[in-house]
Formats: C-alpha cells, sequence, structure tokens
C-alpha cells in the first residue's frame, strides 16, 4: 500500500508499516478503543433539578401563553434526561498514513483542515479534528488510554496542529456533569 504525502506540506513520508492488525485490512499506525463520551454517574437529584427545571420553564411557557416553547421544553427536557442516562458505546478510533478512522468510517486527511489535542492530567484528553465539512465542522474524539504526544508526533506529518478554544458547550456539559 503506497504511503499517503500531503504535497502542500515538505514531509517526509511515514515509514511503512510492517505487520497489519488481524480485524482490518488497513495498516493501521496508531489505534485505540475509548467510550465516545466521558460518562458521569447522574444521581437522582440530577434527574430532579431537571425536572424541576423543566416544570419552571414550563409554568414560564404557559403564564406568557407560548405553548409551542411550553411543548418544546417538555421534549426537550425527556430528551436531556433520557441521553444523560444513557452510557456510552465504546467506539475503535485509529490514525493512518489514509486518514482517521472512527468505527468504519474514514475521513481522509484531504479533508480535514488542522487538530488539537485537548489534554489536563487527571482529566479531558481528547483529539479534535477541525473538518472542512460545513455540518461537521469539528470531530472530537476521546483519546483513552492512547498517549497523547504520540498521536501529536503521528498527526503532524499530516495536518497542521492549531490551537482551538473548548466551546461553550463542552464547558457547561462538563461543569453539570452531562
Amino acid at each position: 500500500m503506497p504511503s499517503i504525502t500531503d504535497v502542500r506540506k515538505s514531509v517526509e513520508p511515514a515509514p511503512p508499516k510492517t505487520s497489519e492488525p488481524a480485524e482490518s485490512s488497513h495498516a493501521f499506525e496508531i489505534s485505540w478503543r475509548a467510550p465516545e463520551y466521558v460518562y458521569y454517574h447522574k444521581t437522582p437529584d440530577w434527574f430532579w433539578a431537571v425536572g424541576i427545571i423543566g416544570v419552571i420553564l414550563v409554568a414560564i411557557a404557559y403564564f406568557t401563553d407560548n405553548l409551542l416553547f411550553g411543548f418544546l421544553i417538555i421534549v426537550g427536557a425527556a430528551a436531556f434526561g433520557l441521553y444523560g442516562a444513557r452510557k456510552p458505546n465504546v467506539i475503535r478510533a485509529a490514525i493512518s498514513n489514509e486518514g482517521l478512522h472512527i468505527g468504519n468510517r474514514l475521513f481522509p486527511y484531504e479533508t480535514l483542515q488542522s487538530f488539537w489535542i485537548f489534554y489536563r492530567p487527571g482529566g479531558i484528553k481528547e483529539l479534535s479534528i477541525a473538518s472542512q465539512k460545513l455540518f461537521m465542522t469539528y470531530i472530537k474524539v476521546p483519546l483513552g488510554d492512547q498517549d497523547p504526544n504520540e498521536v501529536r508526533e503521528f498527526l503532524l506529518q499530516f495536518l497542521q496542529e492549531k490551537p482551538q478554544k473548548e466551546s461553550l458547550v463542552d464547558t457547561i456539559a462538563r461543569l453539570i456533569r452531562y
């Protein structure tokens, strides 16, 4: 399998991999398994808080004669509670000479712009890749037990490292342990 080199950068091609994993025909360079997101155990108090906030917002919708808003709050609170109770699936992720592999899906380097690794020891450990796609601007992949320095060194061969800021949604989700 020929190695893929981004001609826009003057980077030496990665040395060919000598052994392939048994589970796929792709020559994966680095692969790992991790939960698809960080799961926080939710206590009954967490669910009560979601319910109370939902009831307050529905009451506000009722008193302002905004029934559509009330309906959306009920649906949103139910979805928020159900999704919060859901345990994450374990996903298989890999980076190779071809691109980023998540499960059976391949994101070729040609469709990706840059990457950044969010890492705080004992906290967040996540690979964030900026995509060129309109509706999927960032692809976030938990690193699990994978060494972030090893991932960074490999990706530097194909993508530019560009600092990213954590989104407000990610920060709030972590604060409320969602």
